[in-house]
Order: C-alpha cells, then sequence, then structure tokens
C-alpha cells in the first residue's frame, strides 16, 4: 500500500454516472455496467485511470466527445492495480484533455465487512437486507469511479434486484418487474461526491411524514422493529424544519429517508437523501428506552440531517478538512436537539460529555490537530478520532459561535452555502464568509486552534476585590507540568464579569470594570482552555460558591472537569480533588454528579483489588450518595424531570459499585421478579442487572446471558452486554471472552464488547490475552472498518501499569508499519507512559487520603 496516494480528480473530473447493478443476495454477487461522462485535465496521456477495489473487469470502452462526434479510442490493455486500487485503461493514441465517456462493464462479491455492498441479518439470521456503506472510499467496492470527495457528480442509479422494497438517494422514477426480477430506475441525484451514493433493498417498513415545506420523510426499519419508528420520524422532520430555519437554506431534495440497519459498523451515515443508521441509537420504545438512549438518539439523527447541508450541500475537497464536516455537524446536533428538546438542557451534557472527552484525548503530548494532512484515505479509520476530529472541533467552532454572537454565525453560514452549494471547500472558505458578517478575522483567530494540537492551561492569579488580574498560558499535556511549545492562542478568557477580553500573547494583565465575587473564568464553558485558579482565596470563594450552590450547573461541573485534566497533567492529585468533592455534598444536578463520578472512578482504577483501601472508597462513596438514593428511591414519577430520571440512575449505579447493602438487596429483589426486559423500569434497569450479573448467583448470570441471545432489540442487548461484562467470575468472563469470535456477537458489536470487557478489572488480563492470541481474526474481519483501531486505542487507555506499557510496546510497535493503526499505537503508547506517571503520584497519596476520611469521618 503506498503512503500517499496520487488524487485521479486531476487527471479525470466526473460530470455524470450512469450505473446499473444487478444483485444476487442468494449468490452473494453483483453485476454492473457504468457510463462516466467527464473531462480529462492535465498533461496528454495513454491512459485513463479509475478507482476500483476487488473487482473484475469485463470490458471498458473509451470515447472522445467533441463538436466533430463521438470517436472511440482503442484501448491496449487493462491493468488492475491491486495496491493503489485502480483499474488503468491504456490507449493505443494519446489522450488529451477534453470530453470523454467511459464506459466499463464488471462484477463483484457481497461480503460481511459492512462497506461497499454487504448484507444485513435479521430474524436470528434467517433474513437478510441489503444495504451499502461508501463513506469514506469504499465506492470503488461497488463500480469504478473517481472515489474522491472532491469528485462530485450526477448519479443516475437503477438496481435490479428480488422483488422487495428498495429505497435510495432520490425518489423511485421507475419500477417495473422483468422475468422475476425487479428493475428500479431512481430520479436523477444532486451533484454529490461518490462517498454518498446509498441504496438498500429487502423486507423494510416505513412511517411517513411531511415538513412544513412538503417534503417527504420516512423512517424504515425491518418489519419487527416498524413500530419503533415514531421517535425518529417526529424527530427527523421537525430538524430538516428547524436547519432550514436556522441555515435559510432549503434542503435540496425531494425527501429524506432514515432506515435502521440491523448491521452497520458506524453509529450512522449521511447518505444524501437515505441516511442509515445503528438500530440502537434510531428505535425507540417509549414505554422501554431509557432516556439516555433517547437524547442519544435525537443527537444522532439531528447530527446527520446537519450533514445534508454541511457536508453534502457544500463538500469537503479532501479529507484533511474532514473536520469541515464533522466537526460542524458536532456542534449543529446540539443547537437543533436544544431547540427541539429544551427541557433537556442538552448543552450541559455538549460540556460535561463532549468538551470534557476532547479535553481529555487533546492533552496527550503529540495528537493530532483538528485539521490534519490524509496521506492516504486508510487513515482515515484513525483520523474520524470522535474526540478531536468531531467534539474537539465541535468546541472550536461553539467557541467562535460565542464569541461573534449566533446572528452573526447564521449569516455567515447562508453566506457559505449560498456560495459554495454543490461544491467543494477548504476551511479559509468557511472563514471568509464568518469573518464577513463578524467583522474579525476569524482564520487568523482560530488558525492555532485548529492547526495545531494541544490546549491551554492558563494561569490566573486574582486577589478577590481587586480591579485587575493577570493571565498566562501554556499548553496542558499529561503526565508533565508543561510541554515546551511555541504555540500561543487566541484564548477568550470569558470572565463571569461579562467583559470581552483575549489573552493573545505568553503573558497579559488586564483590568476589570466591576468586581464579582467569586470570578469565574471560562465562564459557562464559552471557551476552550482550562483556567488555573492560582490564588488560594480566589479558588476558596470559588469552591465556598459551589458548596452554596450560587454558581451555575456549568460552572460547578467545570470545576470538577478541569482540575480532574489538571490531576493528569501532575499539577493537581486525585487526593485534592476528592477533597474537592466534600464541597459537593449537597448536589443534585446529574451533569455535575457525573463529573464527581469521574473523579470516584479514577479513584477506583488507583485501589481497586487493594483492601481495606477499596472499602475506604466505597465508604466515602456511599457518604456522598446516601441522601440522594433516599429522595430519589428506586421508583419514577410521572412528574419526574429528564434530569432526575437520569440522577435516579446515577446515584444508584454509583451506590450499587460501592457495594451499598441496602442498593444490592434491593437490586436482586428486583431481579428475582424480572422476566423480560419490560418488567424493569428504564431508568434504573440497568443497574439490576449490573447487580445481577456482579454479585448475583451463577443462575443469576445464565439467567441474563439466556435473555440477551434471545432478544432482538439492539439497544435491549447492549444493556444486558454491558452488565454481563461486569462479572467477578472467572469462568464466566471466559465464556464471554469466547463469544467474541463466535454468532451470539454481531461483528458490528464485537470492538464494544472487547472494550466493556477491557474495562473491567477482573476481565482484562484475559481479554488482553485474547487479543493477542485473535489478532490474525482481528485483521481478517476489521482491518478495512473503522473501528480496527479501537483495538489499540481503548487497550492503551485501561493500562497503568509500567508491566502493561511493556507488554502493549512489544505486541503493537510492530504494527506501526500499518497506515491504518499507526497513530493510534503512537497515542496509546503516549497514553499508558502518561498514566503510569499520574499512578506513581497518585496511588499513595490518595490511600493515605482515603484511610484519614476513613478515619476521621
Amino acid at each position: 500500500m503506498p503512503k500517499k496516494v496520487v488524487r485521479l480528480y486531476r487527471q479525470f473530473q466526473p460530470a455524470k454516472y450512469q450505473l446499473i447493478l444487478s444483485i444476487d443476495p442468494k449468490a452473494m454477487t453483483f453485476t454492473g455496467s457504468v457510463i462516466v461522462d467527464g473531462v480529462k485535465t492535465g498533461p496528454p496521456s495513454k491512459r485513463l485511470v479509475f478507482h476500483q477495489k476487488n473487482l473484475k473487469i469485463k470490458n471498458a470502452k473509451i470515447s472522445r466527445l467533441d463538436k466533430s462526434g463521438k470517436r472511440e479510442i482503442s484501448l491496449s490493455r487493462i491493468n488492475l492495480h491491486k495496491s493503489y486500487t485502480e483499474v488503468r485503461l491504456h490507449t493505443n493514441e494519446v489522450v488529451y484533455p477534453g470530453h470523454y465517456q467511459v464506459e466499463m462493464a464488471f462484477s463483484g462479491r457481497i461480503t460481511d465487512a459492512m462497506h461497499g455492498i454487504y448484507p444485513c441479518y435479521f430474524d436470528k439470521r434467517r433474513k437478510i437486507l441489503i444495504a451499502t456503506q461508501f463513506e469514506s472510499h469504499h465506492a470503488r467496492e461497488a463500480f469504478p469511479c473517481i472515489d474522491e470527495p472532491e469528485a462530485k457528480a450526477v448519479f443516475e442509479l437503477t438496481l435490479e434486484t428480488p422483488k422487495a422494497a428498495v429505497i435510495g438517494n432520490t425518489p423511485v422514477r421507475k419500477q417495473r418487474t422483468e422475468d422475476g426480477r425487479q428493475k428500479t430506475e431512481f430520479e436523477a441525484s444532486p451533484k454529490m461526491s461518490s462517498y454518498l451514493l446509498a441504496f438498500a433493498f429487502g423486507e423494510l417498513k416505513y412511517k411517513e411524514a411531511k415538513t412544513k415545506n412538503g417534503i417527504t420523510v420516512r423512517t424504515y426499519a425491518t418489519p419487527g422493529n416498524h413500530q419503533l419508528l415514531d421517535f425518529a420520524l417526529d424527530t427527523a422532520t421537525r430538524c430538516v424544519d428547524f436547519f432550514e430555519d436556522y441555515f435559510q437554506t432549503s434542503y435540496p431534495l425531494a425527501k429524506l429517508d432514515l432506515v435502521g440497519l440491523p448491521d452497520f459498523s458506524s453509529g450512522a451515515m449521511e447518505n444524501w437523501g437515505l441516511i442509515t443508521f445503528r438500530e440502537s441509537i434510531f428505535l425507540v420504545d417509549p414505554k422501554t428506552t431509557a432516556i439516555e438512549t433517547k437524547q442519544t438518539a435525537a443527537l444522532v439523527i439531528a447530527h446527520e440531517i446537519a450533514h445534508q447541508w454541511f457536508g453534502n450541500l457544500v463538500t469537503m475537497r479532501w479529507w484533511d478538512d474532514l473536520w469541515l464536516n464533522e466537526s460542524f455537524a458536532n456542534l449543529m446536533e446540539y443547537i437543533a436537539v436544544d431547540g427541539l428538546f429544551p427541557k433537556w438542557r442538552i448543552f450541559e451534557h455538549f460540556v460535561g460529555g463532549e468538551m470534557a472527552a476532547a479535553l481529555r484525548r487533546d492533552s496527550l503530548p503529540n495528537v493530532q490537530a483538528v485539521r490534519t494532512q490524509v496521506r492516504h484515505p486508510d487513515e482515515l479509520a484513525t483520523l474520524f478520532d470522535p474526540a478531536i476530529v468531531y467534539a474537539k472541533g465541535g468546541c472550536l467552532l461553539y467557541m467562535t459561535r460565542n464569541l461573534i454572537g449566533d446572528e452573526s454565525f447564521r449569516r455567515g453560514l447562508k453566506i457559505y452555502f449560498q456560495k459554495h452549494h454543490y461544491g467543494s471547500t477548504e476551511a479559509n472558505n468557511l472563514w471568509q464568509a464568518l469573518s464577513q458578517t463578524a467583522k474579525m478575522d476569524i482564520n487568523n483567530f482560530v488558525d492555532n486552534w485548529l492547526n495545531r494540537p494541544g490546549f491551554p492551561v492558563v494561569e490566573i492569579n486574582y486577589q478577590p476585590g481587586a480591579n485587575k488580574f493577570s493571565a498566562t498560558q501554556q499548553r496542558l499535556v499529561a503526565s508533565k507540568q508543561t510541554k515546551a511549545s511555541d504555540t500561543i492562542w487566541q484564548i477568550p478568557l470569558v470572565p463571569a464579569s461579562g467583559e470581552r477580553l483575549i489573552l493573545k500573547d505568553k503573558r497579559a494583565e488586564f483590568k476589570l470594570s466591576q468586581n464579582l465575587a467569586p470570578l469565574i473564568f471560562n465562564d459557562e464553558a464559552q471557551s476552550y482552555y482550562q483556567p488555573w485558579y492560582r490564588n488560594r482565596q480566589h479558588l476558596d470563594s470559588i469552591i465556598e460558591a459551589t458548596g452554596e450552590q450560587s454558581l451555575s450547573i456549568v460552572n460547578r461541573l467545570q470545576l470538577i472537569n478541569g482540575y480532574s485534566l489538571m490531576e493528569k497533567a501532575l499539577l493537581v492529585q486525585n487526593s485534592d480533588n476528592l477533597q474537592l468533592l466534600r464541597a459537593y455534598k449537597n448536589e443534585v444536578e446529574e451533569p455535575v454528579w457525573n463529573a464527581m463520578a469521574g473523579v470516584i472512578g479514577d479513584a477506583k482504577r488507583l485501589v481497586i483489588g487493594q483492601k481495606p483501601h477499596e472499602q475506604h472508597l466505597n465508604q466515602f462513596t456511599a457518604a456522598l450518595v446516601e441522601k440522594l438514593i433516599k429522595q430519589l428511591g428506586w421508583d419514577g414519577r410521572r412528574t419526574d424531570s429528564v434530569q432526575t430520571q437520569r440522577l435516579r440512575n446515577l446515584v444508584l449505579s454509583l451506590g450499587a459499585a460501592a457495594e451499598m447493602p441496602t442498593v444490592l438487596a434491593e437490586a436482586k429483589k428486583r431481579f428475582a421478579r424480572f422476566k423480560k426486559p419490560s418488567d424493569l423500569a428504564a431508568d434504573i434497569r440497568d443497574v439490576i442487572y449490573y447487580v445481577a450479573a456482579r454479585f448475583g448467583t451463577p443462575t443469576d448470570f445464565n439467567k441474563l446471558l439466556k435473555t440477551y441471545k434471545e432478544l432482538e432489540n439492539a439497544d435491549e442487548r447492549n444493556e444486558l452486554a454491558v452488565a454481563l461484562t461486569a462479572t467477578r467470575n472467572n469462568s464466566q468472563i471466559s465464556t464471554l471472552v469466547a463469544m467474541l469470535t463466535g454468532d451470539d456477537v454481531r461483528r458490528q458489536d464485537t470492538a464494544n464488547w472487547f472494550i466493556w470487557l477491557l474495562r473491567s478489572h477482573y476481565a482484562r488480563d484475559e481479554t488482553w490475552h485474547w487479543l493477542v492470541k485473535n489478532w490474525a481474526w482481528i485483521e481478517k474481519n476489521f482491518a478495512s472498518d473503522k473501528s480496527y483501531d479501537d483495538f489499540a486505542k481503548y487497550s492503551a487507555a485501561v493500562f497503568s501499569r509500567p508491566e502493561e506499557l511493556a507488554e502493549y510496546k512489544k505486541f503493537f510497535t510492530p504494527k506501526l508499519r500499518e497506515l491504518a493503526l499507526e497513530l493510534a499505537i503512537r497515542l496509546g503508547i503516549e497514553e499508558i507512559d502518561s498514566q503510569v506517571a499520574w499512578r506513581q503520584k497518585n496511588e499513595t497519596t490518595t490511600k493515605t487520603w482515603l484511610a484519614n476520611w476513613a478515619k476521621d469521618r
């Protein structure tokens, strides 16, 4: 495989594809023909080159089109180049720049790899439907094409299939049956990239609605899941209306289909007019689906619909600007869901989830920048890092929006869409549009944020009551107190006093127009940096306000998350953060409790399996949650808010993990009565499963496992899988690990199962040894999948001991030659190294703090 590809768009620019595919699901094969109209560019040559992968090219024909008519150019040979995944059509004469028509006939195989054209199994694997996944560079597995995002063209698709429901990017123009086969012709697509072409066929049922402007929206599922489509349909329809208003730009197609697929490697895919989803984050049962899953479904639906504008209508020129697609959709999913479901207070979860994840990942010394050079599409499995390309990029756009105001942001986007619709862009094009409305140089502001890795910690020196302060920036890096860096970020400091202050130098002093007590910086997490309060009186005033709950929810959770980050950078200790939690003894907000749970989880990693230290931590946790558990109870009320439902689940989960006798007893009692998932309330079901798996009998475990194997509902299976992997029984762990290569775990779920098992202290060793022993199987099944680098990434995330670092290096270092793994392995080694340093600095002090707390309680 080459380290860098030649961009084929620079030698041939397609304008239209006339594509016919004849698909045989029983034989798992397909045949096809394609006519490509386009323009030969660049210097004259004796060949035209297209992408293809694992196709057989039966014949080909090149014709030149000019004023004199159509003239065929004879071919000398057809050469398939495997390492470049190309088909090269060599000619007997020189091909000059101009208009050409290229015809090819081909055939290929349908495989289970969940990309290209692939099968989805349902009804206990007795039935299949056929679907596609062409992002990032898998269209070439279905037909010869210029498989690059810049190569936008019109697609005229015809499918020949068994009689079935058939859907594509555009409405069906004509459908007829010939000799027992169904022939479906679709309307021409808009000008779009090859990775956005999509279709699906099989046993599918749908529900339908229309937007305010008359666009038909349909949600599809297999027949057994048809009744679970209402939430997705309502959310999707309202999202289209929301985005048309927000962007002041119409949705450009006549219809929008959304389909839940039984087998799907990613979470979802934004194919234009035909969005595909993993069932577990698409199908919602109003009676049994937990609120967290419902919120996730809404966010993912909004994310993919945002792409219909940002990514589809306007597309990045090359994968270097992948963030243009994903970062924008990451922010817009929250803006839309906040608009549609304001009672959810979803931006609290943006700060506590997306921003926190971005900052953690961004603290690694050699993490990628948001905008990163892509040498080859195979790197994209690594570069689709959700914490950087999605979350960090989304946070930077959020910071920019906060800086210039929502109205300027929206007007800039309207200009951007109007100027570049159906075209391809780079980052500067967006900044030019926003600069025009914001009346400031946005490109200059965001340059280092986008093109340099990392983020700053800003030392704030402020004496309460004073009218000035100083600020000094440096890069925050995990395991090191500082990292030599010449990066100077332009940092909106966002003090709670309301001044618009931007730190543009290494150090600066600022005046304040008013004195506030306490004076919070990065107020409401509007910027992307971590304030470090160096004056003890200043910090104490903030902690005091936290205890009194006079700080906002976001500022309370930001304080914990920020100091957890500084703990990883060895600027403070885990014991300091445990002490900080004592100020939160009266906390009642779930997003803040999520941040608190993170501190407890870090302490757990340091002491698990080491009694009495683990017992001390359990007692500390129990003391924090006991009052709330009594207040909230186990049974919800109709009047419960979303936040109350989530908080009940979280504090009961913490109580169960802390082995509180009353929690364990109640959970076991409810599990004994359980026969099916709907017997248990959605907001406590996973807690009861966890207790049964971790603290129950072998009979309880077998009951859970049997239920998992019998269920078809993907969301319910996931809940059970997470619980099962919590077992401490060695025999049961061996049973679960053995399932990873069997039929009881779908291939789309293998990486998740691996991660859940690896996160368990008790299953970690056996799971790691499974990975080492079964790497050839992993490579065979996942080497071309986005989840491939998860095996390297998440192994590193749980290791924190020198011997684990040595094992990781021994196994993964020889695999650095693989483009799809290289970055994940290098960052994995850094992450383990930082966690070894973190453990060495914190383990003893945390044990001492817990012992003193237990002694003094």
